[in-house]
């Protein structure tokens, strides 16, 4: 049997394919879309024809999806705009919480401000912070000229600082201007004395010397101000310092006339030394003295005499 149909079988349409037109691919091969199915249409009745190629295409079915594209730009800028806000948002709470929020949980309502306890006594100060429930506690004392004594020099924690109810300010109270008692000086050598001026807080003032027979030389005879007084910090002290003994001083008398022997024994036991110049006499009547009368002399002065030799009998 011919695998070919008949022309005269019942059912049988398709018209006789033309010898240029190659083989129909057989039953068992894969089927025929439908657009070729069209195509071999045309051609059956067209005879040898070639096929239009515009015609013969086959359209993409319909039944795909079809994918929009769309411009990413302002999608994008879009989202990061939303994300910058929300950043933005999520800061600022956070910031909020941090600074408002969680200090009232933590501490509750009991957070008071440290009130400025500056030239306040230690009562008036203690009662300024038992009416914020805040206690005092000293922490010492020290001189400051600037604030008068008894009153509040410096405080922990500074004025305006929130703290917890119940918790202690220390404050440290002054002594006022820094005096000091002038030191016991009297027969300290002049570089003792000036230590000791400057360990108490003192400053030396002016030094003068003078005789005195109460210390010795070098050493100190008094102060001005006196010992003992009390002076600010600083304040100057004159020193007054000893010279010596002061030389005793005689006026000389008058000597002539008088017996040499005798006024030389008399001067010498005041602690005069008496001498006679060579070649002259040393007995009988002062004639010549020297020193002359009236003149002052002290101890030690030598005193020159001369005689006639003549005898006093």
């Amino acid at each position: 049997m011919s695998d070919e149909p008949r022309s005269d079988e019942p059912g049988s349409t398709a018209p006789a394919v033309p010898d240029a037109v190659p083989d129909v691919a057989p039953a068992s091969a894969e089927p025929v879309p439908a657009a070729e199915s069209a195509a071999s249409a045309t051609i059956s009745g067209e005879g040898s024809a070639p096929p239009d190629p515009v015609a013969t295409s086959a359209p993409e079915p319909e039944s795909w999806p079809r994918v929009e594209r769309r411009r990413p730009g302002r999608a994008q800028r879009t989202a990061l705009l939303l994300l910058l806000l929300a950043g933005t948002a999520f800061a600022t709470g956070l910031a909020l919480f941090n600074g408002l929020v969680m200090p009232r949980l933590i501490h509750g309502r009991g957070d008071v401000r440290v009130p400025d306890l500056a030239s306040q006594s230690v009562e008036q100060a203690e009662q300024s912070l038992r009416q914020l429930g805040l206690k005092l506690s000293r922490s010492g004392e020290r001189f400051d000229p600037a604030v008068p004594r008894g009153l509040v020099l410096q405080q922990d924690p500074p004025a305006q600082s929130a703290v917890r109810a119940g918790r202690r300010v220390v404050v440290v109270v002054s002594l006022g201007e820094e005096f000091s008692s002038v030191p016991q000086l009297f027969g300290i050598s002049l570089r003792g004395a000036r230590i000791l001026i400057e360990r108490t807080g003192l400053a030396v003032g002016g030094v003068t010397r003078a005789p005195s027979e109460d210390v010795g030389e070098g050493l100190v005879v008094a102060t001005d101000p006196p010992a003992e007084s009390v002076l600010p910090r600083e304040a100057p002290v004159g020193l007054l310092v000893s010279t010596g003994s002061a030389a005793e001083s005689f006026v000389m008398p008058e000597l002539l006339g008088r017996d040499l022997p005798a006024a030389r024994r008399q001067l010498e036991a005041v602690g005069f030394r008496v001498l006679s110049p060579e070649g002259t006499s040393a007995r009988g009547m002062i004639i010549v003295q020297q020193p002359a009368p009236g003149s002052r002399v002290d101890r030690g002065t030598v005193v020159t005499l001369q005689g006639n030799g003549r005898s006093s009998s």
